[in-house]
């Protein structure tokens, strides 16, 4: 009886410490911050999307075609402790940080700044540090065709390489 009872206190004391292993606070690291080369902009300066689109895209977007909203979406992946806690959203793979909509009526360059977000958030996510899905999606005002007239695939990655590198989507028609 007294072995279980050690036994079981052990569990609980182990049980204990990794869950307080699970809860670091981030802190900033060299790898958080992007390599930067003269000239090149820093994380406050925020990461440029360049849209491109086929010949066969470009055609139907300068006739009365759709209106593309870039979208950037910041997120992050719940730590264990936030999700122990059910901290509200860590029921999902992910949660949202911030997202912002950019619209473009032809292939071109669009500027996104670095959101505000609060260091609280950043907290519940691993690592401290935010990924990033940049998608677009066409917006027919007045149409009502129920299909999508265009395939432009998305990026999806750490934040830090979309401020190095910037983002580079294509779009075709979904038919080619």
């Amino acid at each position: 009886m007294a072995t279980d009872r050690a036994l079981t206190l052990l569990a609980a004391t182990a049980l204990g410490l990794s869950l307080v292993a699970c809860e670091r606070t981030p802190t900033p690291t060299s790898l958080d911050a992007p390599a930067r080369t003269s000239g090149s902009a820093s994380a406050a300066d925020g990461f440029s999307v360049e849209l491109q689109l086929s010949e066969a895209a470009a055609r139907v977007v300068a006739g009365e075609g759709p209106t593309l909203d870039v979208v950037a979406e910041w997120f992050g992946y719940p730590t264990v402790a936030a999700q122990q806690r059910q901290v509200p959203g860590t029921e999902q793979p992910w949660l949202e940080l911030h997202r912002e909509t950019r619209p473009l009526r032809e292939a071109g360059e669009v500027r996104f700044g670095s959101p505000d977000i609060a260091a609280d958030r950043l907290a519940l996510i691993e690592q401290g540090r935010p990924h990033l899905r940049v998608s677009v999606a066409e917006r027919d005002d007045g149409a009502d065709d129920g299909g999508a007239l265009l395939d432009c695939g998305a990026f999806q990655g750490r934040l830090t390489a979309a401020l190095r590198e910037g983002v580079t989507l294509h779009c075709s028609l979904a038919t080619e």
